[in-house]
């Protein structure tokens, strides 16, 4: 959700330090073996429903360079309803520090997540088992472009180990200070939930996706109605 306000910023909008980090970055020098690996993580100390509030909140808070260290070298991070996907921490640090001190003017407006809900724990040392048959029939012919595009995301980081899995439930509240994703905006204040599934290697993400409910958005922008529950009092099923 956070990468949709990243076009808006280029190197003119950096400090002279953030534009130290990034050009490290993509020099491939590291900047993160001594940055804290997020609360809660490490090899002898479990992720927790702390860590995951810790995660989510750290984006405004923290900033998108201790947010690097909370990643593995290796890495899939993805927000699903907008198709985004990133595996590199220069494409990382470029999607997040649009909201580094963005205070409460910003015209990428004020955003507030809570996390509600916590699931995860060990997982020894296990990684993703993927589907080995070729394109199933049904999508063959004009379909099997879309199959092979989402499949190739979804495979898109199953080769990676992990040895702890964390599943989280979150709520957001955004206030806007201009348009969201070309939507009038401006002024409002939207919310919705989300999950967040992340697999860990050595107390760092080496998977993290993200889905969220974009329909609260639309609904609460005047885009589309509200679903339709008749089928609740379907007299036909309910004689």
């Amino acid at each position: 959700m956070h990468i949709l306000y990243a076009p808006l910023v280029n190197d003119a909008h950096l400090s002279p330090d953030q534009q130290d980090v990034l050009q490290r970055l993509r020099s491939s020098t590291s900047i993160t073996a001594d940055a804290p690996i997020a609360q809660g993580g490490g090899a002898r100390e479990h992720k927790s429903f702390e860590a995951a509030q810790d995660w989510v909140t750290a984006f405004f808070d923290k900033g998108a360079e201790e947010v690097l260290g909370y990643y593995a070298d290796d890495f899939v991070w993805e927000d699903i309803e907008f198709m985004q996907t990133i595996t590199t921490k220069e494409d990382l640090y470029k999607a997040f520090v649009v909201f580094n001190n963005s205070g409460p003017d910003s015209p990428f407006g004020i955003h507030k997540f809570e996390v509600l809900t916590y699931d995860g724990g060990p997982a020894g040392r296990s990684r993703g088992v993927r589907r080995t048959e070729g394109t199933p029939p049904e999508w063959q012919g004009e379909l099997e472009g879309d199959y092979a595009r989402f499949a190739n995301n979804i495979y898109l980081g199953a080769d990676l180990d992990y040895d702890e899995w964390g599943y989280m439930q979150w709520v957001w509240k955004a206030t806007h200070n201009s348009d969201f994703f070309g939507i009038p905006a401006a002024g409002k204040t939207t919310v919705t939930r989300g999950t967040t599934t992340q697999m860990y290697k050595n107390g760092k993400i080496v998977r993290c996706r993200t889905h969220w409910n974009f329909r609260e958005f639309a609904m609460q922008l005047g885009l589309i109605p509200a679903p339709d529950e008749a089928w609740r009092n379907n007299p036909g099923l309910n004689a």
